[in-house]
């Protein structure tokens, strides 16, 4: 004997080759098909004792057109389905219509076929318009045809009642079913939007600064901004060559993803703008895309905690890590150009010193020009290295950054 969970289970089963949304429809009709060979039996034994011989023959052979559309849904000929119920719901409206008239409410029933035949994935758009129209003229036709001609054998009004009662609450549940689906769907729809949404926003945002991104949403054109002063920071992994013939791809991109996280952890802390890796190299600038008078300053700190953090890693991997970093202050260009695979990048005389002041440095050293040694003041101790050659710009006074000096609040 079969029980109600292998016939609940037999309802839920849905063919693995559908998709998410034809497996909704499939188990609908499914369970649609059932109700509908059900109401249409129940009609004809009922038709049938109230002497309405056609209505109770047409219910009966409704039942076998349902009985096989059901049978061409779980056969894999869903479509041929949707034609046989549509037919018959348009049918059975202008029959029951003649029939019976108005006051049974069985002509409500052709605003159900017409909801319905927007929800069926076994056909196309332009099908489903076809059957909506069917529905909707069967519906102004059977009200039509009701409120002009007298019906061939009323019901008795007992009878009337009781098919309007069960006609309008039928019609107002499954209209109501459908309402609260489609709601459903466009809040899930929505709710699916919103997060890739914010997923799209978060990946904008880690790629050029929030401000950037969305003058270049308003505005997909070329931007470029002048900034008097800024300070840039260049970092070079020392002897990155050599850790790399020693290490697997794999090994290799998940040391320098850990160190540059680190890095990227210290840049959020100090609230400046990473602008991007080349390589084993890593930019960041502070004082764009909004002015900060601590430029300088906070690129300092960033340097010094870098030297900790690259000193850390080493410590952790075993890998003889050691960092370079070059500083230098002063006017850029900063902006967005090209149509694809654009990013925020610096432009000027500027960075070049600032990529300078890195491949000239010392290894584990914090080399910075005169520019930034200026505006560091008294609140960083710094060493002096003299007047170097650089390349491309000649002669120029550089100096080691070694640390920044503690302050000391005046006794009272």
């Amino acid at each position: 004997m079969i029980g109600w969970k292998h016939i609940l289970a037999w309802y839920a089963d849905v063919p693995s080759d559908l998709s998410a949304s034809e497996g909704r429809t499939f188990t609908g009709d499914k369970i649609g098909y059932t109700v509908w060979i059900i109401v249409q039996g129940l009609s004809a034994c009922i038709f049938l004792q109230l002497d309405q011989n056609v209505l109770a023959a047409f219910s009966a052979a409704s039942v076998l057109i349902i009985s096989f559309s059901f049978y061409c849904l779980v056969s894999g000929r869903p479509s041929i389905g949707y034609f046989l119920v549509n037919g018959q719901s348009v049918l059975a409206v202008i029959l029951a219509t003649v029939f019976v008239g108005l006051r049974p409410g069985f002509f409500l029933f052709a605003l159900v076929g017409l909801v319905f035949c927007t929800l069926s994935e076994w056909v196309s758009r332009r099908i489903q318009r076809v059957g909506m129209f069917a529905n909707a003229a069967a519906f102004i036709g059977a009200l039509v045809l009701g409120l002009m001609a007298r019906p061939i054998a009323e019901l008795p009004p007992l009878w009337e009642l009781i098919f309007a009662t069960f006609n309008g609450a039928a019609t107002a549940g499954m209209l109501g079913m459908v309402a609260l689906t489609y709601r459903h769907m466009v809040d899930v729809a929505e709710a699916a939007l919103e997060s890739e949404h914010q997923k799209s926003e978060t990946l904008l945002h880690n790629i050029m600064p929030p401000a950037i991104a969305d003058r270049l949403k308003q505005n997909p054109k070329v931007i470029a901004d002048s900034h008097k002063q800024v300070t840039t920071l260049f970092a070079d992994i020392v002897g990155f060559t050599e850790v790399a013939s020693q290490s697997s791809p794999e090994s290799l991109v998940t040391l320098l993803n850990r160190i540059f996280s680190q890095f990227d952890a210290l840049v959020d802390d100090l609230d400046l703008e990473k602008i991007k890796t080349i390589g084993d190299a890593y930019m960041v600038v502070a004082g764009l895309p909004a002015a900060r008078p601590d430029h300088a300053q906070a690129i300092a700190r960033l340097a010094l905690k870098m030297l900790v953090a690259a000193e850390q890693v080493s410590q952790e991997t075993g890998k003889q890590l050691q960092i370079r970093v070059g500083i230098h202050s002063g006017p850029v260009v900063a902006g967005v150009i090209g149509q694809k695979k654009f990013a925020y990048d610096l432009w000027g005389d500027s960075v070049n010193i600032a990529a300078r002041m890195e491949s000239h440095g010392a290894t584990g050293r914090i080399h910075i020009s005169a520019n930034t040694a200026k505006l560091l003041n008294d609140g960083f101790e710094l060493e002096p290295r003299g007047t170097i050659e650089i390349k491309g710009k000649g002669q120029m006074a550089t100096y080691y950054l070694i640390g920044e000096r503690k302050t000391t609040k005046p006794d009272v």
